[in-house]
Formats: structure tokens, C-alpha cells, sequence
């Protein structure tokens, strides 16, 4: 099971001058949609003269990986999708690249905007410090006293974390462990007569 994912470490930028049109990228690490809105909403302030502000994303991996691209009123595929393809070439998720530009007055074209956008978002990603994370599950396991050690045991060996222990009623073990592991996990806590 794939469970990590590369994704960049604080705000990444970019500056790109085509034709006196100026596109300042901007990338960051992104969760969720609320922290999408959040971001963009921050380019947007930090650049509130800008004419267009056009972006991708990229959250989550596999099947529940979620993408989305906007031209955000610039022509149909000229600006949204080739942003996309930098996030997608760096081999990036969890991941916003907004790409602010303010017209100079000289149309560009759909290719000439295909070429600056996508231009601005690589160079974004290039200057990017990138790092690679790992994708956790947290589990909670109901347990009898004397199985807590088995549990926290089973849990550190699989390089997990043990997250809480509740002990009022029935003891309950609150663990982190990646998502490659849980399989595993549950296979060896069957094999000691826990379920979770």
C-alpha cells in the first residue's frame, strides 16, 4: 500500500514577466478544502491588484486522491491545467500552486498563457523546499489490563504511537501507525485474542 507522499515545506514562489504581463506564483502544503480557500484567500490579499487568480491542487493519494484546476476566467485550459501538470510533474500531493497575474496589456494568446502559467508554477515548485510525509490511520483499541502492554508493545514494534489510554470504563488504546501497517497490526492483535 503506497502511504507517503512528497509536499512542500512552507510557501514556495515565483516571479514570470511575459509581454509585460507579471504572474507571481505562490505554493504551499494543503489538507483540506477549507485550507485551499485559506490559502488562495491569503494570495488574494497579498496581491489584490492582480486580474486573474488561477490555480491547482492536488489532495490526498490513490483512489482518494482529489485534483482540481481553475483557469479562474482566463481562456478554457490555458491556465489552470498547466499549472496541474507542474504539480503532477514534481510528483507532488497535498498541494496548492495559485498563480496571481496582472495584466500588461498585451494579449497573450491561449498557447502564450499555457507556456507563462505553466512556466510560473514550475519555476514555484522548482524554488520549493519539498519534503516527503507519511500518511498515519488512528486506531482505538478496547482492551482487558492485562493486554494494554501487548497493544503498546505490538504499536512501537510497527513504529506506531501510542496517542492516549483511557482506562475509565473499559481501557481503550489510542494509536497512530501508518496505513501500510494496519493490516499487520490487526493480523498480530488477532493473534492475541484482541480485536479492535
Amino acid at each position: 500500500m503506497f502511504d507517503q507522499y512528497k509536499t512542500v515545506v512552507g510557501i514556495a514562489e515565483a516571479h514570470h514577466v511575459v509581454k509585460k504581463s507579471r504572474f507571481f506564483g505562490e505554493a504551499a502544503a494543503v489538507r483540506t478544502q477549507a485550507e485551499v480557500k485559506e490559502f488562495l484567500a491569503q494570495v488574494q490579499k497579498r496581491n489584490p491588484r492582480a486580474s486573474h487568480y488561477c490555480y491547482a491542487y492536488s489532495i490526498g493519494s490513490g483512489d482518494a486522491r482529489r485534483e482540481y484546476a481553475t483557469d479562474a476566467g482566463e481562456p478554457t485550459h490555458s491556465a489552470g491545467p498547466p499549472i496541474l501538470a507542474a504539480v503532477r510533474g514534481f510528483g507532488l500531493s497535498n498541494v496548492i500552486c495559485v498563480v496571481a497575474r496582472y495584466y500588461g496589456g498585451i494579449n497573450l494568446g491561449v498557447g502564450g498563457l499555457i507556456r507563462a502559467y505553466g512556466q510560473c508554477a514550475r519555476d514555484c515548485l522548482q524554488n520549493a523546499t519539498i519534503e516527503t510525509c507519511l500518511f498515519y490511520e488512528k486506531l482505538y483499541v478496547k482492551v482487558n489490563y492485562p493486554n494494554i502492554g501487548t497493544v503498546v508493545t505490538l504499536c512501537k514494534r510497527l513504529d506506531g504511537k501510542v496517542i492516549n489510554i483511557r482506562y475509565e470504563p473499559d481501557p481503550i488504546v489510542e494509536i497512530q501507525i501508518r496505513q501500510k501497517m494496519v493490516e499487520t497490526f490487526q493480523a498480530q492483535l488477532q493473534g492475541y485474542g484482541i480485536g479492535l
